[in-house]
């Protein structure tokens, strides 16, 4: 399907809004459905974990919560798979947005985006040190900023996440440098920045309003099968103390675990959307024209 969605164009803070919910409303279905069709193994391995760490887990008032110390290593494992997967998702969102951006169709499968992702998976793990390289360099004057915007009444918190979405921008703009090739990896820190410097604080602001808005929608979606579920579960299944050590407890816990897992995935999906919006309209109004004759550059030319 042909997407009608100007990527290269100047926005304000509330046009990125409205560009996103735009580019969302056209997508979702083929969006979701790739991106978690891509997901279904990890995420049915991500249940199975969380079904066999809930048998070690115990709430009757004479045990102890873990059963055993294997249920510590079991907590360990899950920490790291939910940390492999939610970078795996959030690779192929990337892949996917490129692929939407040079398509401007959504005529492609999850096929060509696994094709893509793993063609440059070795960019993503030598981005992923760099990127730890580069965040321990700042992290002191970071931190000094988060500490002082805490003692602000009222605004601290909200600048505290502001500062955060500005971060995860450069990031996401340096990494989409060295991916498309503008930049190598050891000057794609400084070139996004560069790139970004002048609106940095806007970009900053359109993300956290984006991703705040997207987690509202999504957690006001998720409330009525939540209450529901929590309704059945109370009338029919009998909770009480003892509830959560049998097979139903059981299941119920892996299911709420697999939920915030998908709605944390979901969050990191539209993240992509969002900072990629924000990349396109910074590297078109820093480059102008000049940006199309290095993509061409990039391709090759025919003598």
């Amino acid at each position: 399907m042909e997407i009608n969605f100007e990527f290269q164009k100047e926005r304000k803070v509330g046009d990125f809004v409205q560009s996103f919910i735009d580019l969302f409303k056209l997508i979702y279905r083929h969006f979701v459905s790739t991106i978690f069709g891509l997901s279904a193994v990890p995420l049915a391995g991500i249940a199975l974990v969380y079904y066999f760490l809930s048998t070690k887990i115990t709430f009757s008032a004479n045990s102890d919560s873990f059963e055993d110390i294997d249920a510590l290593t079991w907590a360990g494992l899950l920490i790291v798979a939910l940390t492999a997967l939610g970078l795996y998702v959030y690779g192929i969102s990337i892949e996917y947005f490129l692929l939407l951006k040079e398509r401007k169709s959504t005529a492609f499968s999850g096929v060509e985006v696994l094709k893509n992702f793993r063609s440059n998976l070795g960019k993503y793990f030598m981005f992923l040190i760099a990127m730890i390289l580069a965040l321990i360099v700042v992290f002191i004057p970071l931190a000094i900023v988060a500490a002082i915007c805490a003692f602000i009444p009222f605004v601290g918190s909200f600048a505290i996440g502001i500062l955060a979405s500005m971060v995860g921008i450069w990031l996401f703009c340096s990494f989409l440098f060295y991916r498309e090739g503008y930049s190598d990896l050891g000057s794609c820190f400084t070139d996004a920045y560069v790139m970004l410097s002048k609106k940095l604080i806007q970009y900053g602001i359109a993300t956290y309003i984006v991703n705040f808005i997207f987690q509202m929608a999504v957690m006001m979606i998720s409330i009525v099968p939540l209450v529901i579920m929590g309704l059945l579960s109370f009338n029919f299944l009998g909770i009480d103390a003892a509830f959560f050590d049998s097979s139903w407890g059981k299941l119920l816990m892996t299911l709420g675990g697999l939920f915030i897992t998908l709605f944390t995935l979901f969050l990191y999906m539209s993240g992509v959307l969002a900072n990629g919006i924000i990349y396109e309209t910074a590297k078109d109004l820093k480059f102008g024209e000049r940006i199309y004759g290095m993509i061409e550059e990039i391709g090759g030319k025919s003598e």
